[in-house]
């Protein structure tokens, strides 16, 4: 059904552009809910389960995908029938917070906003020569192999990082090879796994670079960018961490954007556990901003502070500093604009510009 609606602009096949989560099982088909008519599937809506790993803190995360309506049942109301379920369903489940992909409006009416961060670095063979003249580049890549072996040590590398999205070992390479993309392993001269890329065959664009160290990551890219010759376009999302930090020192250009469209139902336990991540990452200045979140029939208080305890933020009564609705509050406290770009604020909560934004993102490899 997936295939055949998506198919009218460009043929797809969802089995091979996500195989982590589109695979023959009940628990893995379980997940998409579907409007019949007359007993044939006219409507379906993929709300599929991702355990996010954000500094020691897992949140339940949810994302959405395979939004889909025949063409000759459009205009009946069965997105939005669909789409209203999968959000009260998300909420029953006790998600922490939602993603997906798509039209900024035509999600909003759902409570998603587009925000988050997103990291474009682009490359070119020129910023090699100059920039990391002098350091040992040589790297040797070769495809993953789909086995349990490889999946581990590769998902060993993976889960060392501040955040990540939880994937079983058994299926971590298909993780790496959603959206058509070619997972390859790093090696060094002496035959060591140091990282390893999910990169698209034709422009080489890297959607994820892990390695065992920021010195080793600028190693890998610059070989990757080296062999290919041209601009190379690497994605990163999450906190800023020492890998980023290396490799902007040298990228052509580096752009930020949003990560895609977001939509949060606890507010407390998503920004402490991003504020946590970030406070490591990047000390923040001592504040206190109470939030008031109105919106979507569930008020939600929340107080954010940083003092010399660390980063936290936590459900409260207290009155409000601020109040302000949910999608504003998605695009206040995740960005990818600051704070001030998004609305004037007050002196007592001019603070946030120095907290915010927020890191939310995860790879593109989780994304559905």
């Amino acid at each position: 059904f997936l295939n055949a609606v998506f198919g009218e602009y460009r043929p797809h096949d969802f089995a091979n552009l996500l195989p982590a989560i589109y695979q023959p099982t009940d628990e893995h088909m379980g997940r998409n809910y579907a409007v019949r008519d007359a007993g044939r599937i006219v409507a379906v809506v993929g709300v599929f389960p991702i355990n996010w790993c954000v500094g020691g803190v897992t949140l339940k995360a949810a994302g959405v995908g395979g939004v889909a309506v025949h063409p000759d049942s459009r205009g009946k109301g069965y997105m939005k029938l669909l789409m209203n379920h999968a959000v009260a369903e998300m909420r029953r489940a006790g998600c922490d917070l939602s993603y997906l992909g798509g039209r900024r409006q035509r999600y909003a009416f759902f409570g998603y906003e587009v925000a988050g961060i997103k990291y474009k670095l682009t490359l070119h063979p020129d910023n090699i020569r100059h920039a990391l003249e002098g350091l040992d580049t040589e790297i040797v890549f070769e495809p993953v192999p789909d086995d349990t072996e490889t999946n581990a040590k590769l998902k060993s590398l993976h889960d060392g990082q501040a955040a990540f999205c939880e994937r079983p070992t058994e299926s971590f390479s298909r993780y790496l090879k959603s959206w058509h993309y070619r997972p390859m392993i790093a090696r060094d001269t002496s035959g060591q796994v140091v990282g390893y890329i999910s990169a698209h065959p034709e422009d080489a664009q890297i959607n994820e670079l892990v390695a065992r160290d920021a010195q080793t990551a600028a190693r890998i890219l610059g070989q990757w960018v080296r062999q290919a010759q041209h601009d190379v376009i690497l994605l990163m999302s999450g906190p800023i961490g020492p890998e980023l930090r290396a490799l902007s020192g040298f990228a052509e250009t580096t752009q930020i954007g949003p990560s895609g469209n977001w939509q949060v139902f606890n507010w407390a336990r998503v920004v402490d556990a991003l504020m946590r991540v970030k406070h490591t990452a990047e000390p923040m200045p001592s504040g206190s901003v109470t939030l008031a979140i109105n919106g979507n029939g569930q008020p939600q208080c929340i107080r954010m502070t940083v003092d010399d305890q660390g980063a936290r933020c936590e459900a409260c009564d207290d009155p409000a500093d601020m109040k302000v609705d949910p999608l504003a509050a998605v695009r206040l406290l995740f960005g990818p604009l600051p704070p001030s770009a998004v609305m004037t604020l007050p002196p007592r909560v001019s603070v946030l510009s120095a907290w915010c934004p927020l890191p939310l993102g995860f790879s593109s490899q989780d994304k559905v």
